[in-house]
Order: structure tokens, then sequence, then C-alpha cells
């Protein structure tokens, strides 16, 4: 997998981030507060990890030397010792890290589709039914399906996070959030 294919993902929620702050600018300074809250960083991020993607697929060639670091501390220690020193024996006993097995890239289209998939959700639930309706059913169903929780934990997690949620917007910053159109419109209906 190619630079541009793993950093794909990245560029488009920079596209994103920087798109909704743009708009955002436009805005009155009440309204504006939350999408600059949440882009400025989101950006800063993105670009860390396009930084950090393009220092990775730096090949072996520009460096000039296609050792580890493990033998390149064997060859230190041997030039300060004045002999050749042989670490297999610390080779063998160093735990290391396990890697995430490689997966085909049908099963990375797959899994990315899926997040994309709650993501899409989580935005059309806010849009059509509010932030107060979708966050609590979104939480316990992402927890219990896409994560495996248990029902127990994702219920307290959902209703934690959500009473968290409602206390910071609600009373710390005062803010209304998204009521939903639909909620809104049957709302309307029903109050006459």
């Amino acid at each position: 997998m190619n630079w541009l294919s793993r950093s794909a993902m990245t560029f488009i929620m920079l596209v994103i981030f920087v798109t909704m702050v743009w708009v955002a600018s436009g805005y009155p300074a009440n309204a504006r507060f939350m999408p600059f809250v949440v882009g400025i960083p989101a950006i800063g991020l993105c670009l860390l990890q396009l930084v950090l993607d393009a220092r990775a697929r730096r090949p072996v060639a520009e460096t000039g030397d296609s050792r580890g670091t493990f033998e390149k501390a064997e060859q230190t220690v041997s030039e300060m010792v004045g002999h050749k020193v042989n670490f297999e024996i610390a080779r063998e006993a160093m735990p290391v890290a396990e890697a995430e097995p490689e997966q085909s890239p049908g099963e990375t289209v797959r899994r990315e589709l899926t997040l994309w998939g709650w993501f899409v959700g989580l935005i059309v639930g806010i849009l059509l039914f509010g932030f107060w309706v979708t966050i609590p059913i979104f939480l316990v169903s992402f927890l219990r399906f896409q994560a495996r929780s248990s029902w127990r934990l994702a219920l307290a997690l959902a209703l934690g996070a959500t009473a968290l949620l409602f206390f910071t917007f609600s009373t710390v910053f005062r803010m209304e959030v998204h009521p939903g159109f639909i909620t809104s419109y049957l709302q309307d209906y029903f109050q006459g």
C-alpha cells in the first residue's frame, strides 16, 4: 500500500475540516465558536498525521543505511569495546510489540466503509432527529454492535456521555444544539 492510499482518508478529513472552518468564519461569533473548537485542532492533527505518514514512507535509499536500529546499536557497542559484540541472546529475550496482522485490501475497504457508514449515520441522525435524540441511540448502537460491548456497558457509557454532553453544552456553554428537522416538525405539528 503506497503513501497516497494510506493518507487518502487524512486528506479527505483535512478538506472537510478546512471547509468547515472556512464556512464558519462567515458566521457570527457565537455560531462559529463550536466549528472553530472542533475544526482548528482537527486541521492541526490532520497535518501532523500527513507529516508522520510522509516521514514513514521515506525509502531506505534516502537514509543510505539499510540496517535496522538493532544492528546499528550492535556496531556502536562493538566500536566502543574494541571487538565484535553479538546481541543474539538479547535479541531473542527482548519482548517485541506484536504488529497487527496484514489485512487484505478488501477487508481494509470493508472496515473503512463500515466506519464511514457509522459517521454518515450519525450526521444524518443529528440532522433529522436532533442531537439529544441521536447521540444516546448512536452511542448505544455503536458500542453494542461495532465495539461489541455488553448491553450494560453500552447503556452505561451512552448515558454517562449524554449526561456529560448535556451538562457541558447546556449548562457550561449555554448552547442550543440542532433539534432535528423531523423532531421540530413533529413538535410543531402536535403543539398546534
